[in-house]
């Protein structure tokens, strides 16, 4: 067997080479001005994009845990004035690519919007059920007498059943 004695490729078998894949940096801006960068492999999808913000979402950032939306489906990635859809690749978007030890590389700036969603919507139904139904249901009623006396704290006002007091 011949075994090559240069000393280049002696140097590079004893450090094993770790193979280079391309990569693409995207820096996400929220309407807020934050901004966060993070690299993906070209063949992900923007779906995959959006659950991998939103699990790496900074925890320890108050300011950034007050925006972080209840799931990754709120999330909308705009790039060149055009709203990414879930199915497309970033190569297939077109994001620039770059290899990992390029120190060069410009992350492409994205904005990262936040679908507005309701807080704690099963909450805010059964309080307002609770509302009708007080303002509806309980008019007239001898618990009246009990209110204006103080008895029951949760009805006083000026009429027991009124929502405005």
């Amino acid at each position: 067997m011949d075994v090559p004695t240069d000393t280049a490729l002696s140097n590079d078998s004893a450090e094993p080479q770790i193979p280079q894949t391309p990569q693409v940096s995207l820096t996400f801006l929220l309407v807020s001005g934050r901004r966060k960068t993070q690299s993906f492999d070209p063949q992900t999808t923007v779906g995959r994009v959006k659950e991998l913000v939103w699990n790496a979402w900074p925890a320890r950032d108050a300011d950034w845990q007050d925006e972080r939306p209840p799931a990754p489906s709120y999330l909308r990635i705009l790039y060149l004035g055009k709203i990414l859809q879930d199915d497309d690749t970033l190569l297939r978007v077109g994001f620039p690519t770059w290899l990992p030890p390029s120190l060069t590389a410009t992350p492409t700036i994205v904005h990262l919007s936040i679908r507005p969603y309701a807080l704690h919507s099963e909450d805010l139904a059964l309080s307002k059920k609770k509302r009708l139904s007080t303002a509806f249901g309980r008019r007239g009623s001898s618990t009246d007498v009990e209110d204006a006396s103080g008895n029951n704290a949760e009805r006083a006002g000026c009429c027991g059943g009124c929502i405005i007091c």
